[in-house]
């Protein structure tokens, strides 16, 4: 079942643009991602993602994110809530 990942962290957004360029995303899409939309909202990060399974999102910060994190010195903080969807439009 498709999941809504919500994530706040206080990163900066030239923090999450060196993210975002390490991991390439915007050209090798992770397994699973749907949709991913980021914005910064008084210091910080605000991101959405729609993942095909909660398994898929877990596997991706697990494997992917918490990885490119540390090896650009920034922690993984923040919150991470996650909310089973039910009933999701694409176009």
């Amino acid at each position: 079942m498709p999941i809504l990942r919500l994530v706040s962290r206080p990163n900066s957004r030239n923090e999450y643009d060196a993210v975002m360029a390490k991991m390439d995303i915007d050209h090798q899409h992770p397994l699973g991602l749907i949709m991913h939309g980021a914005s910064e909202t008084d210091g910080m990060l605000q991101i959405a993602q729609v993942w095909d399974s909660e398994e898929y999102a877990r596997d991706f910060e697990r494997d992917t994110l918490e990885p490119t994190l540390r090896s650009l010195d920034l922690q993984p903080e923040g919150t991470v809530t996650m909310v089973e969807l039910h009933h999701l439009v694409t176009p």
